[in-house]
């Protein structure tokens, strides 16, 4: 803890859903640009990346939403490197409002890799001392873990656009979120349970929490197959999801998403209603 840095950015009227909360995937796009401005004041800044001809991918990011953040909240980062494994390297994040209560708590896993190839690169060992974890143990990496899903998960299709591609030719890691969500959101229409009705009912789904593993990158033009099934858990719903490209089987990104239910206008959690998970009936793990 020797080494945080503390990064501030300031909320957006873009960045807001429509209930006047910051969207999740902004969450992750600030994670990343605390860690950039993280490893630049620490020696390594872009130009040190290009003539090493190295870079870092995010292989997993998980995160938990304490409270949402609104509009024109400042927010304090605090970012650490917890530890180096060869190649791999976790880091942490703690977000917190103007006064002082937390909003985000998230850890990366980044892969070092060679820039023109993208195989993972031995890290440099000075970067250890550089980063503040010279001599801290490396930690296990856990398994993603999900339930099988149904017979027949909710199916839905993107084409990657353009505006959703990065620097490095490939969909950015909050881009996938976005996705994840929009999925989330269809699938609960595709039971009878669109946006609308939510909130004619008085209560909407709120992600609270995500674990997302990105195993491949897709890139422009390419059509992508969500599948999307749902465990249930207290208050809420867990949201489980494949990411894959429409030709191929193997998996893009897995993850796991917990949405909480929310009154609207009134910031009380009532929990998911009967009718909502008995709907969800088709679409529970196996």
């Amino acid at each position: 803890m020797s080494h945080v840095y503390t990064a501030e950015v300031v909320v957006r009227q873009d960045e807001l859903d429509p209930f006047g909360r910051l969207h999740p995937a902004v969450y992750l796009r600030y994670l990343a640009h605390a860690a950039v401005e993280a490893s630049t004041a620490a020696g390594y800044d872009a130009a040190w990346y290009a003539s090493a001809g190295a870079m870092w991918f995010i292989r997993r990011s998980t995160f938990a939403v304490l409270r949402p953040a609104t509009l024109g909240e400042r927010l304090v980062i605090r970012t650490w490197v917890e530890d180096f494994r060869r190649v791999r390297s976790h880091r942490s994040y703690e977000m917190r409002g103007a006064d002082g209560e937390p909003r985000v708590t998230a850890r990366t896993d980044w892969v070092y890799v060679d820039a023109a190839t993208g195989r993972p690169r031995r890290i440099p060992p000075e970067m250890e001392q550089a980063f503040g974890v010279d001599g801290v143990p490396s930690q296990e990496r856990a398994a993603f873990a999900a339930p099988p899903p149904p017979a027949a998960p909710a199916l839905a299709r993107h084409r990657v656009r353009v505006s959703e591609v990065d620097s490095v030719g490939h969909v950015n890691n909050a881009v996938y979120l976005d996705l994840l969500a929009q999925a989330t959101l269809d699938a609960l229409a595709e039971v009878g349970w669109p946006l609308d009705r939510m909130l004619a009912a008085g209560a909407v789904p709120v992600l609270a929490s995500g674990d997302l593993e990105y195993l491949d990158g897709a890139r422009y033009g390419e059509e992508l197959t969500l599948r999307t099934w749902f465990t249930a858990a207290a208050d809420g719903v867990q949201a489980h999801q494949i990411v894959a490209r429409e030709d191929g089987p193997r998996p893009l990104v897995r993850a796991s998403t917990r949405w909480d239910w929310t009154g609207v206008g009134t910031g009380v959690a009532p929990g998911v209603s009967g009718e909502v998970l008995a709907a969800l009936r088709s679409l529970l793990a196996a």
